[in-house]
């Protein structure tokens, strides 16, 4: 059976009815759609069966149907007998590595996504009052060291890099107007594009600091659990070591960009330090959630070996027959 190293995708992969397959095909994640479902208040079947593409696109839906897309696809994989070694996720992906990690529960993690969407959002209403409306872009073709030197020289405020996806992929977030100021310089330091994502806030940014504050306290709430298997946080890259050290990064990251160049480069390392072994032979990189923006990080990354979408019942079905 083949051994996974889990990547889980953040906002921006949602889509319509995504994760229904999976509830279709497994009693496990019925139980799972209804334990999120009691936990947020929320009818999240009815949500994904029925909500439209504006509706997910909402921060405070968003993040909690992705997440359980995410643990949808977890337990399935887990149902059919895979081996998860390792757990990391991109942004909000990160919540449900702590869940396939061990660290929290899934009625826990739905409690922290529920106030976390919220907390975010609330941060982003504010700021949009007070400054004007928010968005993140996509910048293609340039490194995170780049992007931030660009905006430091040009002196446009408001903006920042947010997400260093890969060699060749930075994400900014900030004022929507920043955006569209910052993208003249990009294009003439040799960005080949500059594109607005379908995400609505400035995450990973100074602009979440309030957020931050509050959400910290709500962490000191939760139970924790130190890992049961190898977590990497999304922030320093580095193995989650404990219950107390996983509370004080996860509230990091609303407020810090995220790294997954170096993240990919970590999980890399772990099957590079399998050499020669059958358990190199059998494990892969997964993407363990909805669509395949993390497959094209992972293959634009320069990096050994690929990532497979996990995220459909037929996905998961098709690489347990080629074991």
């Amino acid at each position: 059976m083949v051994n996974i190293i889990a990547l889980y995708p953040g906002q921006g992969s949602q889509e319509p009815k995504m994760a229904l397959d999976l509830y279709v095909a497994s009693p496990k994640v019925r139980d799972l759609f209804a334990l999120a479902s009691e936990v947020t208040h929320t009818d999240l079947h009815c949500l994904l069966s029925t909500g439209s593409e504006e509706d997910l696109k909402r921060t405070e839906v968003t993040q909690l149907v992705v997440t359980l897309a995410n643990r949808a696809s977890h337990t399935r994989l887990t149902e059919l007998g895979f081996t998860t070694l390792c757990h990391t996720g991109l942004s909000l992906g990160e919540l449900s590595a702590y869940a396939g990690g061990g660290i929290i529960s899934d009625e826990t993690l739905f409690k922290l996504v529920q106030k976390r969407s919220l907390l975010m959002a609330l941060a982003g209403a504010r700021i949009e009052e007070k400054h004007g409306k928010l968005g993140m872009a996509a910048v293609i073709g340039m490194g995170f060291e780049k992007v931030e030197a660009i905006l430091k020289e040009s002196s446009i405020g408001g903006i920042y890099p947010s997400n260093d996806n890969g060699p060749n992929q930075v994400v900014l977030a900030g004022l929507e107007s920043a955006i569209q100021e910052a993208k003249p310089h990009l294009i003439e330091a040799g960005a080949r594009r500059v594109l607005p994502l379908k995400v609505s806030g400035a995450f990973h940014t100074p602009f979440m600091q309030d957020a931050l504050e509050e959400f910290s306290s709500y962490l000191e709430s939760l139970q924790f659990n130190n890992p049961e298997q190898k977590v990497i946080s999304s922030v320093t890259s580095e193995e989650v070591p404990s219950a107390k050290r996983a509370k004080a990064l996860l509230a990091m990251q609303l407020a810090n960009p995220v790294r997954w160049t170096k993240v990919m480069q970590a999980v890399s390392s772990i099957k590079e330090g399998m050499a020669n072994t059958p358990a190199q032979e059998q494990t892969k990189f997964a993407e363990v959630g909805p669509g395949t923006v993390l497959t094209g990080l992972w293959k634009n990354s320069g990096l050994p070996d690929f990532c497979t979408p996990l995220g459909r019942e037929g996905e998961i079905q098709a690489i347990g027959e080629r074991t």
